[in-house]
């Protein structure tokens, strides 16, 4: 036996005699003990035990289920960030898609920016209308900002908000319209004027997420809609509303859902977070999944909103547009009333944006190529808006089977607006299903096929027509 041998050996020969002493001394301290206190002892023990068991168990679960829905941010992707004091924002975004991995061509249909406030745990909901004109991300175009996801993804979308609100959202939720039918049962005031377009989209989204188990609603007044009625819902937006008033609608359906699942046991949350996770996609990190998770029955959902909130709606080649009054002064309202910073001084980035969507919406103007526009002031508290749903817009061309859409505009994906560019309307099938004539435009045409009537409609269609010059136009949609 070498030298260092021999060292380790006395070491270890001195250590012996101390662990034998502890050992015995724990002993004659635990036979000392009274038997409810060994009882209360081990059952304690055993509960540790038990409880860092589930819990191991419960990371892995958790583990796999974050591999499937987390989406790594590039870490060197600007996203413009601007400090809002006090508050974290999450993007969330409603998509109507069949394939979550790869969201590039995917339109947001719901837009929400939910404000958590870090000292109170107070959550405000605010919806940027869908159809809001604003600069896309890093490009020089200017467009819906429902199309900033489908040319740049989620990231595209966080950048285009910050830069044209300071905001700091660096973080998203994408979530599939199938995963909030997956909830279940919410309970709603379905207006008279909601059901035809209640039943209509409820029939669509059944096929889009694939189930023919779905429940249309015959007569008006407080009801439970089922999954599939509760996402169609939110979508409603033709003669009731509008992009305004659908918005209202998608926080509603948001602010219950997330009451419901409070309430849920953990079976129940176990049930539903197996059948939403392959239609979630995030960039959220585990530490952020797991605060929130924690945090959330302290979440209380204090006030929704819409924006912007003074705004000009029009045509433009049968596209709708949501044009915003002075953008400047709108991110200065919502800084002031939504976040409470009465200090707040618009950003250089968000007036050069502000004049910019001035100077093209005058040159739209002045060219005659905005049609139908009016003046629109939303009410913050989004009970009404100074233009009421109209239930009978008139103008329907309605009727026709067989009707493809007309064609709409063409815009550039990238580039300065008003480009040629690819992103023209979608197809028109031939389709099969009569439009209802009169009442709200009608709609005409087949799967994806454009309406008519009501204000100039959307037109959709598998040719393009002429571009502005200074308006990149968006993809139509019928919904």
């Amino acid at each position: 036996m070498g030298r260092i041998e021999r060292k380790q050996q006395a070491a270890a020969d001195k250590k012996t005699p101390k662990k034998r002493k502890k050992r015995q001394s724990f002993k004659s301290w635990f036979k000392g003990l009274k038997t409810w206190k060994k009882v209360l002892l081990i059952g304690g023990a055993t509960l540790i035990v038990l409880l860092l068991t589930a819990a191991i168990i419960a990371y892995s679960y958790f583990s796999d289920i974050f591999d499937e829905i987390h989406e790594e941010t590039p870490e060197d992707y600007d996203l413009s960030l601007v400090d809002v004091d006090g508050y974290y924002n999450i993007l969330l975004l409603g998509v109507d898609s069949r394939d979550m991995d790869d969201l590039k061509g995917t339109r947001s249909d719901a837009i929400m920016i939910v404000s958590i406030n870090k000292d109170t745990n107070d959550v405000k909901i605010l919806s940027v209308y869908r159809d809001t004109f604003l600069k896309m991300g890093d490009t020089s175009s200017y467009d819906k900002i429902t199309h900033a996801c489908a040319k740049g993804g989620p990231e595209m979308t966080m950048k285009t908000l910050n830069q044209a609100m300071d905001l700091n959202i660096s973080n998203y939720v994408v979530v599939n319209f199938k995963a909030v039918a997956d909830v279940g049962g919410i309970e709603v005031d379905v207006q008279d004027y909601e059901i035809q377009q209640l039943n209509k989209y409820t029939k669509e989204t059944a096929d889009n997420i694939g189930t023919k188990k779905y429940n249309l609603v015959k007569s008006a007044g407080v009801q439970t809609l089922e999954g599939v009625q509760a996402v169609s819902y939110g979508r409603i937006r033709k003669g009731v509303g509008d992009d305004f008033k659908r918005t209202e609608r998608m926080r509603t359906v948001m602010t219950l859902v997330t009451d419901k699942m409070k309430d849920m046991s953990f079976k129940e949350i176990k049930k539903i977070i197996k059948m939403m996770t392959p239609q979630i996609q995030t960039n959220l990190s585990k530490s952020n999944i797991l605060g929130l998770g924690i945090r959330l029955p302290q979440y209380n959902i204090v006030g929704t909103d819409g924006w912007p909130y003074n705004v000009s709606t029009g045509y433009i080649s049968g596209v709708s547009y949501v044009f915003p009054s002075n953008l400047a002064e709108n991110v200065k309202e919502l800084h002031v009333k939504f976040f409470g910073q009465t200090d707040y001084v618009p950003s250089s980035k968000v007036n050069t944006i502000s004049s910019t969507i001035a100077q093209k919406i005058e040159a739209e103007r002045n060219a005659g190529n905005i049609e139908n526009e009016e003046n629109v002031t939303v009410d913050t508290s989004q009970q009404n808006q100074s233009r009421p749903p109209a239930e009978n817009s008139g103008g329907g061309s309605g009727g026709g089977e067989n009707q493809g859409g007309s064609g709409s505009g063409s815009g550039g994906s990238e580039g300065e607006p008003g480009d040629s560019g690819s992103t023209g309307g979608d197809s028109g099938d031939s389709g099969g299903d009569s439009g209802d004539s009169g009442n709200t435009g009608g709609d005409s045409g087949g799967e994806s096929g454009g309406d008519s009537g009501n204000t100039g409609g959307e037109t959709a269609g598998e040719n393009s027509s002429q571009a502005s010059p200074e308006v990149a136009y968006g993809h139509k949609r019928a919904a």
